[in-house]
């Protein structure tokens, strides 16, 4: 593994670690402004903003470790 694929990967990480954490985040704060007392819902919108976070992270990281690493053969050019 080269130097280029460590900081690729880690800059991935970083990246869907904070995609995540921003779903999540606005699903607090929904159910703060919705709901406020629910243990239910609180934990529905958790859960929804969750799934939904982990997926996003999980494409924006992709996306993010893609266009670090590049092409293997150093060709950047287009098919």
């Amino acid at each position: 593994m080269s130097c280029r694929h460590l900081g690729a990967t880690a800059l991935a990480l970083l990246a869907g670690g904070a995609g995540c954490a921003l779903l999540v985040l606005i699903g607090y704060l929904l159910y703060l402004r919705l709901w406020g007392d629910s243990p239910l819902a609180l934990g529905v919108s958790i859960a929804l903003s969750g799934a939904a976070g982990l997926y996003a992270g999980w494409i924006l990281g992709m996306l993010v470790f893609s266009a670090i690493r590049g092409s293997e053969n150093g060709g950047g050019e287009a098919a």
